[in-house]
């Protein structure tokens, strides 16, 4: 059996009711969260603003860089050949002055020698007018004469010199007076250069070979040819004449040994 216990009434519970000094802290806590919220938004936009910006000035030096690059470059290759183009002209340049240089060294020996020529024929010179002796200046001397035989001719060598020839040139000719026997008679002959013919035979020249014994000189000159000698006609001595016109300004008489 159950026994009947009197039931005690327990009153409801009710909601407590925050006091003014809580609702003033939530109040403040939620003023903050909402600040932070706008704090990190506006500094996520700025950041996204400024990663944009920033991208668009890369790609904006980007840009720039290769239009001077570009730029750059061209002038690099037209440089490049105007250094091909006056390496050229310097490699012709060096090429004309190699010649040029070639040319004048050539000249150089050329004038060298002519000048070592000169001195030589100067020292000569000299020596035979010291050999002259003293006389009217432009008297003409036979200062050497030689002879001898070659074939059927004689050949001949002559040296002739002034004295101190202030005249002028000396203009005229030689001549050879051969003196000898033919068929048994002495006889003088006079003696023509000689001349070769075309069929090999030799004879006395005509007027025209007679231009080898013409003198033009004015202080020393040497002549040497081949006089011919008749056919039967033995030499024994010739002498030498230089003639002015008809004039004879010098003589020598050379003996024959053959």
């Amino acid at each position: 059996m159950k026994s009947s216990e009197p039931e005690v009434s327990t009153p409801s519970a009710q909601p407590a009711t925050p006091s003014p000094a809580a609702q003033a802290s939530a109040g403040r806590v939620r003023h903050l969260l909402w600040l932070l919220v706008v704090l990190l938004a506006l500094g996520v936009g700025a950041a996204a603003g400024y990663r944009a910006a920033a991208l668009y000035l890369d790609q904006d030096r980007a840009a720039i860089s290769k239009e001077q690059l570009t730029a750059l470059r061209a002038s690099v290759a037209q440089r490049e050949a105007e250094i091909r183009f006056l390496r050229a002209q310097l490699d012709s340049s060096d090429g004309e002055i190699a010649v040029e240089r070639a040319a004048r060294k050539e000249l150089e020996t050329q004038l060298q020698g002519q000048q070592t020529e000169l001195g030589r024929v100067r020292d000569q010179l000299a020596f035979y007018e010291q050999l002259l002796p003293p006389g009217q200046k432009g008297a003409l001397d036979i200062r050497g004469a030689e002879l001898s035989r070659q074939g059927p001719g004689l050949r001949y060598r002559v040296l002739l010199m002034r004295n101190g020839a202030d005249s002028g040139a000396f203009v005229g000719s030689l001549q050879f007076m051969a003196t000898g026997s033919q068929r048994g008679k002495p006889v003088t002959l006079e003696l023509q250069p000689l001349q070769v013919r075309a069929d090999g035979s030799v004879a006395p020249s005509t007027d025209a070979g007679k231009e080898m014994l013409k003198l033009n000189f004015d202080q020393y000159v040497r002549s040497q040819g081949v006089l011919a000698v008749p056919g039967g006609f033995v030499p024994e001595s010739v002498t030498i004449r230089v003639l002015d016109g008809d004039t004879v300004r010098a003589t020598r008489n050379v003996e024959l040994e053959f």
